[in-house]
């Protein structure tokens, strides 16, 4: 018997020794990828965030609800000069609400015209200009917090240059164009291409178009004549959640090339752990819903700040704004909302409207024909660009 007992006790041994290779050569490799890919991230510019304000004055459910959340500003520059995130405003603005358990991601286009308080100081004006009023993109999440009763603590911008050349690494975005849109879309190449360094030799055509990067952020940033802001923020968050599908489609080569190419073209406060705890769930993010704000609005030219989106009335589009992103349905808005609401009734003298039954303006990552839905008498026309 011991005879026997010898053979197997080695080849068990064997069988160990090469199970403990495996595990070691995986750990190794593990290690290896994890210490690339921190090279890689490397290459993006951080900044470090000391403070931003929230208000305390929040209602403890509210507080709660926020903490099952990761909120996100992303943030595209309108500067012109490649690289430069200190001037400028922010042309797009957009709330990123990530759902800690679910990993699914709701988007939240604000109007870069509506009108809110944009400073500490209590300067009301439209939200785009609270990048450049303040202090860039710390002024920025101050403003949506304050506003909105949201905890935004990290930010992301980017400026056009980013943008097309990732677009250009995945291979395009398919989109489908009405007339009016593959018109403005072939105007708009003009001023985009000499802006960002690329041409494009492609004509954009009504129905179904493969978009390569200097189109398809001439298709976002269309404005005039094809539904202004409101439709123009549906654009936007249509072209990312196309460039978020794409990019979790992409080989390790390309993705290899975006990061090598495009992260020095982006900057954000968020730290090298949490960007790389992000990196490690990225398979498990999906898209949800995108909707644009305020949803209840009038277009109004106020004296100081031009043709301006109206919240009707700001306390009431908060209310829509936390049970889109958070389910909540019984937040009640803070003293700070209600004051900044009850200054934009005064100065403005428009008030709420009944709420919506559907959000205006919401949709799935598939699409949706966008922003005519339920805000009653806004006067979209009015809204200048």
């Amino acid at each position: 018997m011991s005879k026997n007992k010898k053979p197997m006790t080695k080849r068990r041994k064997n069988k160990r020794k090469l199970i403990v290779f495996i595990v070691e050569l995986i750990i190794l490799l593990i290690l290896v990828g994890g210490f690339w890919f921190m090279t890689k991230l490397n290459k993006i510019n951080h900044t470090t965030v000391e403070k931003v304000d929230k208000n305390e004055n929040m209602d403890e459910q509210t507080a709660e609800k926020l903490e099952k959340y990761t909120n996100l500003a992303l943030l595209g520059l309108d500067n012109r000069v490649v690289g430069n995130y200190s001037t400028g405003n922010a042309d797009s603005i957009i709330i990123a609400s990530i759902n800690n358990e679910t990993k699914e991601v709701k988007l939240v286009s604000v109007y870069r015209d509506t009108y809110l308080r944009v400073t500490e100081a209590g300067t009301y004006s439209k939200v785009n200009s609270a990048y450049s009023r303040n202090d860039g993109a710390v002024g920025m999440m101050n403003m949506l917090n304050t506003n909105l009763d949201l905890d935004i603590e990290d930010y992301i911008s980017v400026d056009w240059y980013a943008l097309v050349k990732t677009i250009n690494l995945i291979g395009g975005i398919d989109v489908e164009m009405t007339p009016q849109e593959a018109m403005q879309v072939n105007k708009y190449v003009r001023d985009i291409g000499p802006a960002t360094g690329y041409t494009t030799n492609r004509v954009a055509q009504a129905g179904p178009n493969h978009l390569d990067g200097v189109q398809a952020l001439s298709y976002a940033r269309i404005r005039k004549g094809v539904g202004d802001d409101f439709k123009r923020t549906e654009r936007q968050r249509e072209v990312i959640s196309k460039m978020v599908e794409n990019v979790k489609k992409a080989g390790i080569g390309t993705l290899s090339k975006i990061m090598d190419e495009v992260f020095p073209d982006i900057e954000t406060s968020l730290t090298l752990t949490e960007m790389l705890d992000m990196a490690r769930s990225l398979m498990d993010y999906s898209m949800g819903e995108t909707m644009g704000f305020p949803q209840e609005r009038e277009g109004k030219t106020v004296g100081g700040s031009g043709a301006c989106v109206i919240p009707a009335s700001l306390q009431t589009n908060a209310e829509i704004l936390h049970k889109f992103l958070f389910e909540n349905e019984v937040y009640q808005p803070s003293p700070t909302v209600q004051e900044i609401s009850n200054a934009i009734v005064y100065t403005t003298g428009v008030v709420a409207h009944p709420q919506p039954t559907e959000p205006d303006g919401a949709q799935n990552q598939a699409g949706s024909d966008g922003t005519t839905g339920t805000t009653g008498t806004t006067s979209q026309g009015t809204v200048q660009q």
